[in-house]
């Protein structure tokens, strides 16, 4: 099987196949922060959450600022829908683009990493 074909029979039935393509004009956290909003799809996090979620994995303290501004960067793109909770926490999710986009990237990664083990 090559990388293309691979990469076609890991999408979900009935949807779709997606154009393998990079994530492009994101850091690297945008792209870790939309991962850990799609990581906790069912719970609508909020803030706090994420900010949890992105400490484990980078193991170090994130700061507010980078943490709110980046998610208001990812709202203002359309990649994330920002829903208030109450009057100061506000719950986050990925939106269809987001969703697409991300797993754009994803295939387009899988299609680099397999390619590089097919070759000699």
């Amino acid at each position: 099987m090559n990388a293309r074909d691979h990469i076609r029979s890991r999408t979900s039935p009935g949807e779709p196949p997606v154009k393998p393509e990079p994530l492009t004009g994101l850091t690297g956290f945008k792209r870790n922060l939309l991962l850990a909003i799609c990581r906790m799809t069912g719970e609508r996090p909020h803030g706090l959450e994420l900010k949890r979620k992105l400490e484990e994995f980078y193991d170090e303290d994130i700061n507010h600022g980078r943490l709110y501004q980046n998610l208001s960067e990812l709202v203002e793109l359309g990649f994330v829908d920002k829903r208030p909770v109450d009057g100061r926490t506000n719950a986050y999710r990925l939106t269809t683009t987001g969703r697409l986009r991300l797993k754009a990237h994803h295939h387009w990664e899988t299609e680099c990493l397999l390619a590089g083990e097919e070759a000699p």
